[in-house]
């Protein structure tokens, strides 16, 4: 079943020039979350324009933003600095909807862009995907608490997986690494997922960080249209 987003001004941020658009001009729907380091906070441009919100640092999504569609050039500026961390180019297409995450490894960024999935749930159940993002971890495999079997069997760094059906309800979400489910690498506990809903689960954090420390690997868990 094909999901129709209600997005309308009121739950989106634009720029101006995007308020100045005809109705009937074609859009795209973009999301954005920061898996960099904790000393980056980051500031959007497209097109040279620099988009009115402020920064986002370490850990933080942004709902879908509208743009114009066909080629567009973004850049993630750290703020601190006022220099661009990156810089890529995409092609927009009418209607679709995309994500951004914006990853970090020895001072290297990188983004994974992708297109998001307009699919419902099967009755009864939620979708969830995975993106690894922690740049000094291993190969990770998803589970539910009280569940044999993995949800993911295996995603490597700056990799991302289709949306899967899962089990709504009380859960704990646990990464562990493939083959070894004796083992937990992180915890998400006391989840609650949602008949209907769809997330993404963002793999964040290095493993060599302090436990305690703003790096340290975690998993969050983040709703996907949240106006559905």
């Amino acid at each position: 079943m094909l999901l129709m987003i209600p997005f309308t001004f009121s739950c989106l941020d634009v720029n101006d020039d995007d308020l100045n658009q005809s109705p009937n001009t074609p859009t795209a729907y973009v999301s954005f979350y920061n898996g960099t380091n904790a000393d980056t906070d980051i500031q959007i441009e497209v097109d040279s324009t620099v988009y009115d919100r402020k920064p986002f640092d370490f850990g933080n999504y942004i709902d879908y933003w509208y743009f114009f569609t066909g080629d567009r050039n973004f850049s993630f500026i750290d703020t601190e600095s006022g220099q661009s961390v990156l810089d890529t180019a995409v092609n927009l297409e009418v209607e679709k909807v995309y994500s951004f995450f914006i990853a970090e490894k020895e001072d290297e960024f990188t983004t994974l862009f992708v297109e998001d999935s307009l699919d419902l749930p099967v009755s009864g159940k939620a979708l969830i995907r995975l993106v690894h993002l922690a740049s000094d971890g291993p190969e990770v495999a998803l589970y539910q608490r009280d569940k044999e079997n993995a949800i993911i069997e295996s995603l490597p760094y700056m990799e991302i997986t289709d949306f899967v059906n899962v089990d709504p309800g009380d859960t704990d979400l646990i990464l562990k690494s493939p083959g070894d489910d004796q083992n937990e690498l992180v915890r998400l506990n006391d989840v609650n997922l949602r008949e209907g809903r769809i997330y993404t689960l963002v793999v964040r954090g290095k493993v060599q960080a302090a436990s305690n420390s703003a790096e340290a690997l975690r998993i969050q868990l983040i709703r996907n249209y949240p106006n559905y």
